[in-house]
């Protein structure tokens, strides 16, 4: 039985076509995937379902039956809850607030407290998870977010459960965890849309899949023949030519290092460094620590013990401020919150760092120069936009992110941060980022690459360091392991050094 229809669905925005007769069918106990280029439409696909936008032309079921969604309140009302990547959660707010927010149990007209706990410890021990309920959700990481994001969603009890990009901040025992509770959801007969740029895991996962292509579904799909490759070519048009390291491993002196660095209980004696053009991996499972201590290398978290180092000298890392002075950078996971500039245009947001530098003509800035250095590094970093002038928050996921290394390479760095720097890009853009980080490394910086994708460890890094608990256990280079032993590693199945 299908649980949900879009039959030939067009929206436009504008002049421009976000879908074009798109259509797509799940039924009930199904994992399928929609997947896409950013641009292609799956967002757009995912605010119709949801409410957030109304079909120009087409029609919506659910379970046989037209329905018009006209709002968020209504979808939920009819049984279609939405996990978007972009979490609503609110940080003042405990879990057990957060999971109950908008329907409060109550007893005698009175807010029962007990009642609201005892639920938001169901919810939440359904997903694996063992925080104290009465945890305020800011205290928690951006992966533990998620997981919350998604059990408040299951709170509601769906039908249809749309999820998007929800492995994008999970490291790989979390995201097993989360696929253990989908399977359960599909075996109890739930419609699940799955959106995801890590085509490995839609193939593990996922039952059939739609592709759009340029805001038409172009086809839809049984996964249990195809490839990563196959996946591939359906959403560009043809076959795409695979990411493929050219910079030789040469180093120079070391530029940044941390001597027995700690923040509190969650970061314990850190020692690491980084040389010149060399790109160091951190990793390890959810809250081991490696976001930690690349927020305290780049003077966003300060830390409670330790030394930094820039090119030998301590540097009192006291915020953001003194470690772009000493010529680092931090390009965080939270791109949408902590790196853009949203209502600016792609000109300002590349440039603001760079202030200093922007006054050529006595204290005014040179506009036409100005112009012309962030037109050269936006075509050096392949930003795709209409004009350096449009705003930020009109490019692609894929394109804000390369639009940050781009403000960093403006800045002349000689450090650069990143923690999951292709989260929620699709294959191209990540492709193209990865050109763009091993370029930093080639033109010399000091490269430090947070993150939980094993294949992008080994397609980019020089040296891997493990980390549990918030201690590094082990440190290796992308030619002694492959992906299966590194992920032993990082679960602390192995924590001797090397292979």
């Amino acid at each position: 039985m299908l649980a949900l229809e879009l039959r030939a669905v067009s929206k436009r925005f504008g002049v421009v076509v976000a879908l074009d007769n798109a259509s797509l069918t799940v039924r009930r106990g199904e994992i399928h995937a929609l997947v896409g280029q950013n641009g292609a439409g799956k967002s757009t696909m995912i605010n119709l379902i949801s409410g957030m936008h109304q079909p120009d032309s087409g029609e919506i079921r659910l379970a046989g039956r037209t329905v018009e969604i006209d709002s968020t309140r209504k979808a939920i009302q009819l049984g279609v809850a939405t996990v978007y990547q972009e979490l609503s959660l609110l940080p003042n707010l405990t879990i057990a607030q957060n999971l109950a927010l908008g329907r409060e149990p109550r007893r005698f007209g009175l807010l029962d407290v007990s009642a609201n706990r005892d639920q938001a410890r169901a919810a939440t021990e359904r997903m694996g998870l063992s925080f104290p309920v009465d945890t305020l959700v800011g205290a928690l990481s951006l992966a533990e977010r998620q997981l919350i994001e998604i059990a408040k969603a299951l709170a509601h009890g769906p039908s249809v459960l749309i999820l998007d990009e929800p492995t994008a901040a999970l490291a790989n025992r979390e995201a097993g965890r989360l696929f253990d509770v989908l399977r359960g959801l599909r075996a109890e007969g739930m419609a699940i849309v799955y959106v995801s740029h890590r085509l490995g895991e839609i193939l593990d996962l996922c039952d059939r899949a739609t592709v759009l292509r340029n805001g038409q579904a172009v086809m839809t799909t049984g996964l249990a023949h195809l490839n990563e490759a196959d996946l591939t070519e359906a959403m560009v048009g043809g076959r795409t030519e695979l990411y493929h390291r050219q910079r030789p491993a040469t180093f120079g002196a070391v530029i940044l290092e941390s001597a027995d660095l700690s923040w509190g209980d969650v970061v314990s004696g850190v020692s690491l460094s980084v040389r010149r053009g060399e790109i160091l991996g951190l990793t390890g499972l959810l809250g081991a620590g490696p976001n930690k201590v690349a927020r305290l290398l780049g003077g966003d978290l300060k830390s409670s013990a330790g030394t930094i180092y820039v090119h030998g000298a301590a540097v009192a890392m006291r915020g953001p401020g003194d470690a772009i002075a000493a010529g680092l950078c931090l390009v965080t996971d939270e791109r949408k919150v902590e790196g853009i500039l949203p209502n600016l245009g792609l000109k300002d947001n590349i440039a603001l760092p760079s202030l200093t530098r922007r006054r050529t003509r006595g204290i005014f800035v040179d506009g036409a120069g100005e112009r012309s250095v962030v037109s050269a590094i936006v075509r050096r970093t392949g930003v795709v936009a209409s004009s350096i002038d449009v705003a930020m928050r009109a490019l692609s996921g894929g394109n804000q992110q390369k639009a940050l290394i781009a403000r960093w390479l403006l800045k002349e760095s000689e450090a650069v941060i990143l923690i999951e720097p292709t989260q929620g890009v699709d294959v191209a853009a990540r492709a193209d980022i990865y050109r763009r980080i091993d370029e930093l490394a080639a033109a010399g910086k000091a490269v430090i690459l947070v993150t939980s994708d094993i294949p992008e460890l080994l397609a980019l890094a020089d040296r891997i360091i493990v980390m549990q608990d918030g201690r590094t256990v082990a440190e290796t280079r992308p030619d002694d392991v492959d992906e299966e032993r590194l992920s032993l590693m990082i679960q602390g199945a192995h924590n001797e050094d090397g292979a």
